[in-house]
């Protein structure tokens, strides 16, 4: 860019930051198995959007490793990385110092994650909202900014004096060392897990971007795949931390987040968590195909909601990838049409044609992880008894997309059982028969919902 483009003068088109975090260690192929995060930066306008991949290629020498990494922990091969997710902190905090160097006042950050790159994205839009950013010239100050916000976060259920003395801690380092952002202005998540051990404890907090959209797998089966959702309710905290934070926010520098009177205002976050037909892979991408696979589903969808938000791709590339409107363009429609009818894949199938990895997925079914169960009675509580392969609970409001119901119609061996309730069939159908809390579309007997595209 230009030195007027790193501007901000009011004739300027608003600069666009856009970060996409891959957590399943894809590269480009020629396969067809990219990843959506991929696809999705290989198709940005390269002339107005800085942007910025990230994924696997965090080595240990990146910032502040010292500092960031709990002591004792040693590096493990990149395999094991991937299934654990140790390198996790190296990626938001590259993330942060992305936008630390290029953020100006008027920008808009767009933020893409896929499985545990879109809980990258997410921490990262968490820790934008609760302490902003650095200036370009203060990143040696990167690892006290970490170190005050993640003590904080996940300082709950801590005594009251520790939850007390992280919150001074977070308001101070932000106060005094940083700017406000105001709202990422949009988070594009596909099926977001947490395979972070050092960060799995629960916690209250949520990103308040302006526009969220969250593409979930309704077929995944693995228990290091649990999904993390969004709440109803986005940027949830201590009442006494929100209240300082909005405080920080109308200091003179926020200028550009202003409502017509010039008051400081959040927006009500507008958000989708949408269901799509197919495992982890399938709604995210990474699967090898010589045709239109499934993940094109919600690949297109994300593409066209992240267009009516603002950001900008290339017309020719988004032909390429198959990504335009399918309301408006024949092509797009028939693309749908073929990856509605595309396989879905189990990754706990030996048939899935990665033996090895089929192999470890299956043994960690026998290890009594923590994890949601549905009760026969319809209500949530968590369990330790092995998984054996069930599959995720789906809320009862779930957002199911219209391509869901096509395959439904379309292959009647297609009958994923956590459209209704409980995570064995018998309980699904027992459920059903004796609280009639499913209904009827089509034939196709469901739990409510809402079918969207």
């Amino acid at each position: 860019m230009t030195d007027k483009d790193s501007e901000c003068g009011c004739d300027d088109p608003p600069r666009e930051l856009v970060l996409c975090f891959d957590g399943t260690g894809n590269t480009f192929r020629a396969d067809g198995g990219e990843s959506n995060i991929l696809k999705i930066f290989r198709m940005l306008d390269r002339t107005k959007a800085n942007r910025s991949g990230i994924g696997s290629d965090i080595t240990p020498g990146s910032v502040a490793h010292a500092v960031l990494r709990p002591r004792g922990m040693s590096w493990t091969p990149k395999a094991f990385d991937l299934a654990l997710a140790t390198s996790f902190d190296q990626h938001v905090i590259r993330g942060y110092r992305f936008l630390a160097r290029r953020w100006v006042p008027g920008a808009k950050i767009y933020l893409f994650g896929f499985s545990r790159g879109a809980y990258t994205a997410r921490f990262l839009n968490e820790m934008l909202d609760y302490v902003g950013l650095l200036s370009a010239d203060n990143e040696e100050l990167i690892p006290f900014v970490w170190e005050a916000f993640t003590q904080w976060k996940f300082s709950e259920g801590e005594k009251p004096e520790e939850r007390l003395g992280a919150m001074r801690s977070l308001s101070v380092s932000r106060e005094t060392m940083c700017r406000p952002v105001g709202q990422v202005h949009f988070l594009g998540l596909f099926d977001t897990v947490n395979s972070v051990a050092e960060f799995n404890k629960e916690s209250s907090t949520r990103p308040s971007p302006k526009i969220m959209r969250h593409a979930v797998s309704i077929d995944e089966r693995r228990i290091k795949f649990q999904p993390v959702l969004f709440e109803s309710k986005l940027g949830t905290g201590s009442p006494d931390m929100k209240q300082s934070v909005d405080d920080w926010k109308k200091g003179p520098e926020n200028i550009y987040d202003t409502d017509n009177d010039g008051e400081f205002s959040i927006l009500e976050a507008d958000f989708k968590e949408v269901y799509f037909a197919g495992n982890h892979g399938d709604v995210g991408g990474g699967w090898p195909s010589k045709s239109w696979p499934a993940s094109q589903i919600p690949l297109t969808w994300m593409v066209q909601e992240a267009i009516k938000a603002g950001l900008t791709f290339e017309s020719n590339k988004l032909e390429v990838l198959g990504c335009q409107d399918p309301a408006t363009c024949g092509s797009g429609q028939d693309i749908v049409r073929q990856a509605e009818r595309a396989q879905i894949h189990d990754s706990l199938d030996y048939d899935s044609g990665r033996p090895t990895e089929t192999f470890f997925w299956r043994l960690l079914e026998w290890i009594p992880f923590k994890r949601p169960k549905i009760t026969p009675d319809g209500s949530v509580c968590m369990t330790r008894w092995h998984a054996r392969g069930s599959r995720r609970p789906l809320p009862k409001d779930a957002k199911i997309h219209g391509s869901v119901i096509r395959r439904l119609r379309a292959d009647p061996g297609y009958r994923p059982y956590n459209l209704g309730l409980g995570n064995k069939p018998n309980e699904m159908d027992k459920a059903e028969e004796d609280r009639n809390i499913g209904e009827w579309r089509g034939g196709l007997r469901m739990t409510a919902c809402v079918t969207i595209g």
